[in-house]
């Protein structure tokens, strides 16, 4: 009790000059009322590295000094779960995956995040401007090919599935594309990951012409990629040693996930869909409950800063979520294009949370389902 009541003591000093410090004019009452400490609730690895040592400084000239409580996203949302009615709530913010956040703010655990508190906000790209939560880095579903086994470079979803043989059609071209059939077989399968389903359900849906939201869809398109050969693959690193192997002609992964097999010596080529780009979300937001909300601001706002963006882009490999993070010639594959933004699909996260289970179900019988 004797830290916590440390950790909300009043810093008058530290409130005083953070607005200028942060660039927060419109929080300078709010500063006042701000404690030495901000509690952050997100996984441990490396991002939250990453944000102890590049945007912990960012904030040192105030006073203020993040507390990390890492743990894993269930449990953060236990936790605020069970400290709703709590006189001492202990998490002024989380950071977490958008499905996770989603999930907590769902059972109406997190606060809106007041675009006026965080300044830096007005810098989002615009396919994040109008979320409940503050996006601090993202990326995107690519589609990634070795273009040695291909005439023509493949730029869709679309392409990635045969046109079906037809009954009772021409003799002749039925044997023509059994040959393709068998010609794209030996230059590899379609290579798919494992904990993607919801993802790839809404790739399938764009493929399918039907938008982001038709889940059957999605999940007819994926069945008939695996009829004609496609291989899920239990993580990034199975599915890049397929491609070393020469099993594997073209996937769907995030840019990030192919970013490092580059680095790490794997020659591809990446294309976005001509469909749409689906993205994954790395986002915060207030706690419901939380104590310092004008800390938990000052944090929001620094997760947007162009040195965080920066460190996010050439560590991580995620695109910044601003439009000015600056980001020099090395990093900039991990960034998105003007074009390639505007294609950025907007999910029903609704949907996809009901359908969960009922994905994830369908995935191991399709794709994991033992020979019968």
């Amino acid at each position: 009790m004797a830290a916590l009541r440390a950790r909300r003591s009043f810093l008058i000093t530290a409130g005083a000059i953070a607005p200028a410090l942060l660039g927060l004019p419109r929080l300078a009452g709010a500063a006042a009322q701000c404690g030495a400490g901000v509690v952050v609730g997100m996984p441990a690895g490396p991002r939250q590295a990453l944000l102890h040592e590049v945007l912990d400084p960012l904030l040192a000239p105030a006073g203020l000094v993040p507390a990390y409580q890492t743990a894993s996203a269930l449990a953060q949302r236990t936790r605020i779960r069970a400290e709703m009615g709590a006189r001492h709530p202990s998490l002024d913010l989380v950071v977490l995956r958008d499905r996770d956040l989603h999930a907590i703010r769902a059972e109406g655990g997190l606060a809106p995040v007041d675009a006026q508190a965080v300044p830096r906000s007005a810098q989002l790209l615009p396919p994040f401007k109008s979320l409940p939560a503050l996006v601090h880095a993202w990326t995107g579903l690519v589609l990634v090919y070795d273009k040695s086994k291909f005439k023509t470079p493949p730029d869709s979803l679309a392409a990635l599935l045969a046109p079906a043989v037809q009954e009772g059609g021409d003799k002749d071209a039925k044997e023509r594309q059994e040959r393709e059939r068998q010609e794209r077989e030996k230059l590899g399968v379609i290579g798919l990951l494992d904990g993607m389903a919801g993802a790839l359900a809404v790739a399938g849906s764009l493929a399918a012409g039907k938008g982001a939201a038709d889940l059957d869809a999605g999940r007819a398109w994926l069945t008939a990629l695996h009829e004609q050969g496609a291989r899920a693959y239990a993580d990034d690193a199975a599915l890049a040693q397929a491609f070393r192997q020469g099993r594997v002609r073209a996937a769907l992964a995030w840019r990030s996930t192919v970013l490092q097999w580059k680095k790490d010596g794997l020659t591809l080529d990446t294309v976005v869909p001509r469909e749409g780009l689906v993205p994954t979300l790395f986002q915060a937001a207030p706690v419901a409950a939380g104590p310092d909300r004008a800390c938990a601001a000052a944090y929001l706002n620094a997760l947007l800063d162009p040195k965080v963006q920066q460190a996010c882009a050439d560590r991580l490999y995620l695109a910044p979520a601003v439009d000015d993070a600056a980001l020099p010639p090395e990093t900039q594959a991990a960034a998105f294009t003007p074009e390639e933004v505007a294609r950025v699909v907007s999910r029903d996260m609704d949907l996809l949370a009901r359908a969960e289970t009922d994905l994830e179900t369908f995935w191991r019988t399709t794709f994991h389902a033992p020979p019968a």
